[in-house]
């Protein structure tokens, strides 16, 4: 009689869609975290408008401590913004009824994966293929 073969923990896959409520916490989460930094990217553009408007009542030296405190700003927005973005896809994903299947090989992805990251599109499998092929 043959063995089964017993893969590596890490690479072994879920047999079963994401449950409801496991997806129901992950949205909430998702909400959560939209809302927050909605807020925060909105705070962020207000203080650059007033810094902005400030600017020509400052002196030469603090325009140049100014200008490295933009670019850090804008830094910051990119990377919140971008962030909204993966949310807003995950909860579309949610809407649709596609959300914990991989994009790639189309099986679902493993449910501490999708805690751990809520807007993840790829299984562990076909994430590391993709690193792999990238490096």
């Amino acid at each position: 009689m043959a063995r089964k073969k017993i893969k590596p923990k890490e690479l072994e896959e879920a047999t079963e869609r994401v449950s409801a409520d496991v997806v129901a916490q992950i949205r909430d989460l998702l909400l959560q975290k939209k809302s927050a930094l909605s807020k925060n990217i909105n705070t962020e553009l207000d203080e650059m408008r007033t810094a902005a408007e400030g600017h020509h009542l400052a002196d030469m030296d603090d325009l140049g401590g100014d200008a490295n405190d933009e670019e850090t700003s804008y830094k910051i927005l990119e990377i919140e913004s971008a962030e909204l973005d993966q949310i807003e896809y995950a909860l579309g994903r949610i809407d649709a009824g596609s959300f914990g299947l991989c994009e790639e090989c189309e099986k679902p992805i493993n449910a501490e994966r999708l805690k751990a990251l809520p807007f993840a599109t790829l299984c562990i499998r076909c994430k590391r293929a993709q690193e792999a092929t990238a490096d």
